[in-house]
């Protein structure tokens, strides 16, 4: 019988996407916890970087680079398309993303071919 195979950052990733969770339930309940927050989000990247692991491109594109407060469209954020690209602007820090829209393809991280195998974290 085989064992099932474990994932060596398990944990981590496990806080990252708690964390994730957190600041996002906080940014949508009241306007006053954003420091909390950014707080949270902040420490999402720390949790990445100590442990050497990729955060999802979805959860990445979502966090202000210049002052790591999560982005929601239409509470902190801006959300337009100007000129074949989407604009992000935060209301923070004025800081803005641009992704292109024009023959968009797809991060390699979200197409099917890069799915190896798909581990279940069941309680077993």
């Amino acid at each position: 019988m085989s064992r099932p195979k474990k994932c060596p950052a398990k944990e981590s990733l496990e806080r990252i996407n708690y964390l994730y969770q957190i600041a996002n339930q906080l940014m949508d309940s009241n306007s006053a916890n954003t420091t909390v927050s950014k707080s949270c989000s902040n420490l999402m990247i720390q949790v990445s970087k100590k442990s050497v692991q990729r955060i999802d491109v979805d959860m990445k594109r979502r966090i202000c680079k210049a002052c790591k407060t999560l982005l929601l469209p239409g509470i902190n954020c801006k959300v337009r398309i100007k000129k074949k690209n989407l604009k992000w602007s935060c209301n923070t820090c004025q800081n803005t993303k641009l992704f292109p829209t024009m023959n968009y393809e797809p991060v390699w991280s979200q197409k099917d071919e890069s799915i190896v195998e798909i581990l279940d974290y069941g309680k077993s």
